[in-house]
């Protein structure tokens, strides 16, 4: 199985072994390595793209268990280096970590986040109401909310990773950590600014859609 060097590092190359290369039916390849800075596609987050040696890296996904990196060319086997593209990188690891820090202010309200989508052009998160709630924050709770996000970023909070079981937290500063398996910023000051967009009640679930900037 692959190791997953994501979880604890922040660097983006490193020494690798290419141990296989498939075929897939729509032309393109399955790599396998045996270890990876490469985070996959999920939790909300999009895979990293970048290179093994020279030959670029279009996606990166997990399926059963395993971290495949997805080529439009074969690689072959061995040793090599890997490159995490880094401004994909950063983008991705900026959105996740609004997203988290939108879902700790709507928990510390009393709404409880259930998922996010960390996409670009699409990032929200999707939160259930507290009890006997039937609407949407109203535009100065909004606002707070807005206002809330801004001090955390311009606090410039670090980043704090740690250990509940066999499940991997991420927080900052004081806030509370939540298990992620995600790539993060090490300040909060990295995300640049932070926009909610949109909060739409719909189906019992609020919506809460937001943009980086």
């Amino acid at each position: 199985m692959t190791e997953p060097l994501y979880f604890s590092s922040d660097e983006l190359t490193c020494r690798t072994t290419v141990l296989s290369c498939e075929a897939l039916e729509d032309g393109h390849f399955a790599v396998r390595l045996d270890r990876t800075l490469f985070h996959p596609q999920g939790g909300g987050q999009p895979g990293d793209r970048g290179f093994i040696g020279d030959v670029p890296v279009e996606n990166t996904v997990s399926r059963e268990g395993e971290i495949l990196h997805i080529t439009a060319q074969a690689v072959p086997e061995g040793e090599t280096e890997i490159r995490v593209d880094a401004e994909v990188r950063a983008l991705h690891s900026r959105l996740h970590s609004a997203g988290h820090l939108i879902g700790t202010i709507g928990d510390l309200r009393g709404w409880h986040a259930i998922k996010g989508d960390h996409f670009p052009g699409q990032s929200r998160v999707v939160f259930t109401p507290p009890e006997g709630v039937t609407t949407a924050p109203s535009p100065e709770e909004a606002v707070a909310w807005q206002a809330e996000l801004d001090r955390c970023v311009t606090s410039a909070l670090p980043r704090k990773i740690g250990q509940e079981g066999e499940l991997r937290t991420v927080t900052w500063g004081e806030l509370p950590a939540y298990p992620c398996g995600g790539t993060h910023v090490a300040s909060t000051s990295e995300i640049g600014k932070a926009t909610i967009t949109k909060m739409k009640l719909k189906k019992g679930q609020l919506s809460v859609s937001y943009s980086i900037g």
